[in-house]
Formats: C-alpha cells, sequence, structure tokens
C-alpha cells in the first residue's frame, strides 16, 4: 500500500504521459492494451479509476473509466455535490477506433495537468468507456472496414454476437446493451457522446457532427440544444485545425444540393439517449482522411465538449431539471416526424470537384473525386422537423406480466411500475394490429414491423394479480411512450417482442357439428343472422358456400377471439 501511495506521488510530481500510442503509425491499439493503459492511469492517479459496469457478449467486462478531480466515484454522491457528468461512449463499432485512441490521450492529459487541463475537472466529472464493442475489437483484420485505408488493424463491425450494437439500445438483445443502459441509467450523463467513422461522400472535412435532431429531444432540452450548445461547438472547433461540417445526409444526390440533420430514433445511441433529457451527440470522422488527423480532431471536440461544459454547467443542470419536471405533466408526444424543406440556413461546405480515371481492373471509366479542384460553396442545411404523427399519452399504461422479456427491460431503463394487488376487469382502451407487412428479411436478428396500421376498441378486459400498471407522470415518459406505444419509431412491438399476439390459437374446421352449433346461434341471436343476410346480399356468391359462411359468421359475429391482433398493452384514461 506504502509503495502505491509513493508511486502516485511520484507520478503526480513528474506529471509525464504513461501511454504511448502509434497512431501517428497508423495503428491503433489491442484491447488488452487499451485496457493496461487504463489500469496504469487508474494505479498513478487517486482522481482516476476504471470499473466494471457489467459483461459483454464475449464474456469481458465493460469497463467505465471515471475522471474525477474530489476522488468521488458514485454518481449519486456526484450528483448531490452539483457536479456535471459528460459521458463518452467509443468503439461502438470497433472498426472505427479513433475515439478509442482519443479518449485514452484525453484522459491521460487531463490526469497530467497538460496545458493546465485540470480546470475542466472543477465542476465537470468526466467519464469514459474504452471500448463499448470488445468483441468486436478482439477481432482485428486490415480487411476489415474495406474503404478504410487506415488504420492498418482495424475491429470488426459486429460484437461478439455479431449484432450492430448501434442497433440494439431498445432492444437490448446483447450484453453489451443490457450493462450499457443499467450504466446510462445509473451514471444519468448531462452529456453524451458517440464516436464514429463515416464513409459518405468525400469533402475536405476530417470531422462531421451529427448532435441529435432537436425537435426530437425534450422540448427545454431541445431548445438550449440548438440555440447555445450547437452553435458554440462549432465556434469553438473553428479555432482549432479541425472545422467541423453537419454529417453529410443527403437531401438529394449529393451534400452539394443540401444537408438534412435527420432524426434518430431510439435504436441508435443518440436516440436512445435524448429519451433521458441527455445532451447527446455523435462525430463522425471521415474516414478517407489520415488517421493521425482523426484521432487529433476527436481529441479537439472531446476537449471543446468538456470544456463548454464546464463553462456552461449550471444553466446545463438547470435546462435538465426543468425538461425532467415539463415531460411528467406532458400529454401530446409524437411518434415520427417530417423534414420541413420550407426551413434552412445555408452553411459554408467545402468539397472536391468529380471526375473519371480508368479501372486497373477493366480499364472502364470510374467516377472519383478530383482532389486538384477544391471548392467552397453556400448548401442549404435543413434541421427542422414537425411531427408527422402524434398520441395522448393515457394516464397508465396497462402490461400483463406475461410478457417477461418487454418487463426486464423496463426494469433495466428504471421505470416505475405499480402491480395490480387482486384480479380485476377494467374497461380500457386497445390497439388492434391490422395491415401489417412483414419484413421480408431479418434486421440486427428481428423482422422489423415497417408497415401496419391500428384500431382503437375499448373494451373490459381481465387483468390478474401481479400485472403491471405503468404511470405516465414520469421523467422517463418519452421513453415509456415511445416503447409501448405500438407506432414507436422503435416500439417493442416493431422489435417484435409481442408478435405472438398477432397469431391465432383457434380456429375451426367446417364438421357438421360445428355448422349445427353456429345454425343454433343464428336462430338464437336475430342480430347475427341479420348481419349474415346482410353479408350474402352483398355477396351472393356466398349463398350456397357453406364454409364462407361459418367463417363469416365466426369472424365477424363476436365468436372469434378477441386476442387475435390485439396489442397487449392496453391504455387507462381515468
Amino acid at each position: 500500500m506504502l509503495g502505491s501511495c509513493e508511486a502516485r506521488q511520484k507520478q503526480a510530481a513528474e506529471s509525464e504521459s504513461l501511454i504511448h500510442l502509434k497512431y501517428d503509425q497508423q495503428l491503433s491499439t489491442s484491447y488488452p492494451e487499451v485496457i493496461a493503459n487504463y489500469q496504469k492511469l487508474d494505479s498513478a492517479w487517486p482522481e482516476a479509476q476504471l470499473l466494471e459496469a457489467g459483461l459483454t457478449d464475449c464474456g469481458k467486462p465493460l469497463h467505465l473509466f471515471v475522471i474525477s478531480s474530489d476522488r468521488q466515484f458514485d454518481p449519486m454522491q456526484i450528483r448531490k455535490s452539483g457536479k456535471r457528468i459528460v459521458m463518452i461512449n467509443n468503439g461502438i463499432h470497433s472498426g472505427e477506433p479513433e475515439g478509442i485512441e482519443a479518449g485514452m490521450l484525453i484522459a491521460d492529459d487531463i490526469l497530467r495537468n497538460h496545458d493546465g487541463m485540470r480546470k475542466l475537472l472543477e465542476n465537470t466529472v468526466v467519464c469514459i468507456i474504452p471500448v463499448y464493442s470488445v468483441g468486436g475489437l478482439l477481432y482485428q483484420n486490415r480487411w476489415h472496414r474495406t474503404n478504410q485505408p487506415e488504420p492498418l488493424n482495424p475491429g470488426y463491425r459486429g460484437n461478439a454476437k455479431n449484432l450492430d450494437l448501434n442497433r440494439d439500445f431498445v432492444k437490448l438483445d446483447t450484453e453489451n446493451a443490457r450493462s450499457f443502459a443499467r450504466l446510462f441509467r445509473q451514471w444519468d450523463p448531462d452529456i453524451f457522446l458517440d464516436t464514429h467513422t463515416t464513409n459518405g461522400s468525400d469533402h475536405q472535412y476530417v470531422i462531421t457532427y451529427l448532435p441529435a435532431q432537436h425537435n426530437s429531444m425534450p422540448e427545454k432540452v431541445g431548445n438550449y440544444f440548438s440555440e447555445t450548445m450547437i452553435p458554440a461547438l462549432y465556434e469553438k472547433m473553428r479555432s482549432t485545425p479541425y472545422e467541423m461540417i453537419p454529417y453529410a445526409e443527403y437531401t438529394n444526390d449529393s451534400p452539394e444540393q443540401g444537408i438534412e440533420n435527420y432524426v434518430q430514433t431510439p435504436r441508435f445511441s443518440t436516440g436512445y439517449t435524448l429519451l433521458f433529457h441527455t445532451f447527446t451527440q455523435m462525430i463522425e470522422n471521415h474516414c478517407y482522411k489520415p488517421y493521425v488527423d482523426r484521432v487529433k480532431s476527436i481529441y479537439l471536440f472531446i476537449h471543446k465538449l468538456i470544456e463548454f461544459t464546464e463553462e456552461n454547467g449550471s444553466r446545463i443542470s438547470e435546462v435538465r431539471a426543468e425538461s425532467k419536471e415539463q415531460v411528467k405533466s406532458q400529454k401530446v408526444y409524437a411518434l415520427d416526424y417530417l423534414v420541413d424543406t420550407t426551413r434552412y440556413q445555408m452553411i459554408e461546405f467545402k468539397g472536391f470537384g468529380r471526375g473519371t480515371d480508368k479501372s486497373p481492373l477493366t480499364g472502364e471509366d470510374r467516377p472519383v473525386y478530383d482532389y486538384s479542384k477544391p471548392f467552397t460553396m453556400l448548401v442549404p442545411f435543413y434541421d427542422h422537423y414537425e411531427p408527422a404523427k402524434t398520441v395522448t399519452a393515457p394516464d397508465y399504461y396497462i402490461l400483463p406480466q406475461a410478457w417477461s422479456e418487454v418487463v426486464e427491460r423496463l426494469e433495466i431503463n428504471g421505470i416505475i411500475m405499480e402491480r395490480l394487488p387482486k384480479d380485476t376487469i377494467l374497461t380500457v382502451e386497445v390497439y388492434y394490429i391490422e395491415n401489417l407487412v412483414w419484413s421480408p428479411r431479418p434486421s440486427n436478428g428481428h423482422n422489423f414491423h415497417e408497415s401496419f396500421t391500428t384500431r382503437k376498441e375499448v373494451q373490459p378486459i381481465p387483468y390478474y394479480a401481479g400485472d403491471y400498471l405503468i404511470r405516465v407522470n414520469q421523467e422517463t415518459n418519452y421513453f415509456i411512450v415511445n416503447m409501448l406505444e405500438p407506432e414507436g419509431a422503435d416500439s417493442y412491438f416493431r422489435w417484435n417482442f409481442f408478435d405472438p399476439c398477432l397469431e391465432d390459437r383457434e380456429w375451426f374446421s367446417p364438421h357438421p357439428v360445428l355448422e349445427d352449433r353456429i345454425y343454433k346461434y343464428l336462430t338464437e341471436n336475430p342480430e347475427a343472422r341479420k348481419k349474415l343476410d346482410d353479408a350474402i346480399a352483398a355477396h351472393p356468391e356466398i349463398s350456397k358456400n357453406r364454409t364462407a359462411q361459418m367463417y363469416f359468421v365466426y369472424t365477424q359475429c363476436g365468436l372469434a377471439n378477441k386476442w387475435v391482433g390485439r396489442y397487449p398493452v392496453a391504455r387507462l384514461k381515468l
């Protein structure tokens, strides 16, 4: 123990870098080396701790590296002290590793007070996830991310389960995502950054910026983000060698014709974290640029992001607190959005001309960027969206306990739920799923429901002791509504958690026994008899078709099970 203290004092006195990376040699760091570097920092600095925050699919832990100037590493106590929390997630796609390198560099520089960087910690705690897709980084190969010339040893896009972790934040099919959700909800960061690499259009920028689309965020958070934080970060990066441009999501065929900041739905890290009043964003470094510049640019962005948080911490906390309080009583929520093409701003875009050269394989002409022809022009940037579909939330959602996979995911995300104390019948509003088009191919292990319609009915339904009541008066209402309304962009229904409700477990064969029962039912129920007669009049072809008449009575006269197609989560209004 004495030796450990002496080592810490010696390191504090010398303030020398403990880590040595090879990004300037076009090499990214291996997983064992990454963890070893953070362990060195943990051992050397009492202001740092490397924590384990659950498992990943490959069996290795998800780590969180925390830098706290007052040596407090409990998130609840950090909150009580009034400090802000910045969380940085690296290596969600391990073939995009520059954030992994930048995370180690920024941690080392802050701790050793390089250029006075310790001042960034006066009112801010920095949390770094060294590698999110551990299984992906363990599988390094120069032919991963094939159109990326550097680094020479990128990791794999999938995780150990061969799933894309940036599509798993709500369905939680991976241990990685489950560990992250628990970690994120425990720490409740004010600021969240996810680091990525893009292989989109070629242009003069090393770094592109993809903040969460502000109209899809809780209103108070979205307003402060778009009016204050985002402009400030662009301005701060203009003071560095790495000016930013919005991530080039085209409105047409090229960024010259316009760029959109699209709505990121909850399957993505940014779409998930914004549901909890966090100022959330993503960096997309340009894969065609030198790896050394990509690492440096994201290092500088992280520096500026922490700097902004330190400078504006009080207001950030106020906005989040106001937002959480406002959402508790919010009634109307947007489930889908459309870009407003009438609202845009003209921004400067620095691109390259285009041309052709000869394919070395076939000799045919191929399209290329002409780097000898740089240009600067103004292009429209679209960053305003209007709700395309809204819903008025009920007072409660009711979730039968049978749907345990959904219950588990709500619990992981800290949703407050009550349980019915006894069996009861409640009159509730329910949805029926109609016109569903099944996805022809799987998406990240699921057949995502892209297209369907819903129909509402009010019905008395029996519920049982232990079923769940979810009151819509929580600061997590954005998450609750988006997950439990079937038409939410990434709802649990869309990701197949309720698919058994679409299947019929009871049916009939046109046996005389059933025909006699239906005939008796028609004689005892004149309204059903008239309904069948009207159907025969409208469709004479069924007048001599006993099976068709039996099918009609069974399905249209209330004999068939009302469960089929009925979405299991009901809405209760008091």
